[in-house]
């Protein structure tokens, strides 16, 4: 009975409490995180504010030492800068360049003679989202049963890289053994591309259109997906021949209009020559002036 009094007794006078926690639940490895903690002292006198990286203190507010602020760097991550006012403080950490999640504590505690303590954890996971939609090379418009074709999907840039699954027709593409994702030399803030390789051989009796999808994922939590459709379509045999049909047709044609042009051009050739004879009989009066006949 004594110890619930007790236990009930110490619930109550704690009245100091944190009141918001904000911890980013992704952080670019380019790119600072802000961090802040929100907090009620009541009549409480406040003694100090640390942060917590997993078990590591990276930051420590107390305003009765000078200086009131130190940062500590620990575990490869920088801790930039810190503010603290009376009911909060906000610390700017440089995440390392490394796919890792990390859980942050805020921990506020009281003077003497309780030195009572609040604590609230949240976990930030460092991670650079990819801009753009990944890209298919090689996807031919236009191809013929039988045929090859070798494409090759790009992702952006993106901690942790992403990985690639191609989709022909919605039916997902097991990778072969030379197929696997390959990964990039790495850029500013541990920054990797990727891309897979995907060979197509056309079916023999296939026919319409195939949708090739290449799916670019990055693997956190939430997962985050970019993807590009590219459309091939299959020239059929009846299709060519009646491409064929078509341009066998066309060329007939043209041979008429050639003929034609022909004969008109030499019926009026004639014409113009038996003009010239007639106009000459008549003037020299020695030849018998004749007609053209349109027979001829």
């Amino acid at each position: 009975m004594k110890i619930f009094s007790l236990i009930t007794l110490c619930v109550i006078t704690s009245a100091h409490k944190i009141t918001q926690l904000k911890v980013p639940l992704y952080a670019d490895p380019r790119r600072a995180a802000e961090l802040s903690c929100h907090f009620e002292m009541d009549d409480q006198k406040l003694h100090s504010v640390k942060w917590y990286r997993d078990t590591q203190e990276i930051f420590r507010y107390n305003p009765s030492q000078k200086p009131p602020i130190r940062l500590y760097n620990a575990s490869g991550i920088t801790v930039q800068s810190g503010d603290c006012q009376t009911d909060s403080c906000l610390v700017r950490v440089m995440p390392p360049p490394l796919a890792t999640r990390a859980a942050y504590t805020c921990e506020v505690s009281t003077e003497g003679p309780k030195f009572q303590i609040a604590r609230q954890t949240k976990h930030m996971t460092v991670v650079a989202m990819p801009e753009k939609d990944p890209v298919i090379i090689g996807a031919r418009k236009l191809v013929r049963p039988g045929e090859q074709l070798h494409l090759n999907c790009t992702s952006d840039y993106s901690l942790p890289p992403s990985d690639i699954n191609w989709y022909i027709d919605n039916e997902l593409q097991k990778p072969g053994v030379w197929e696997r994702t390959e990964l990039s030399a790495p850029e500013l803030g541990g920054l990797r591309a990727s891309w897979r390789i995907l060979r197509i051989v056309v079916p023999p009796t296939a026919s319409g259109a195939l949708s090739v999808r290449c799916e670019a994922i990055l693997l956190v939590e939430p997962p985050v997906i970019r993807d590009v459709t590219a459309i091939v379509t299959i020239h059929s045999r009846t299709q060519l021949s009646k491409y064929v049909s078509n341009t066998d047709s066309n060329g007939d044609t043209e041979k008429l209009k050639i003929k034609i042009l022909i004969r008109w051009t030499y019926i009026v050739n004639v014409k113009n020559i038996i003009f010239l004879v007639d106009l000459g009989a008549h003037l020299t009066g020695n030849i018998r002036p004749f007609h053209y006949s349109p027979h001829c």
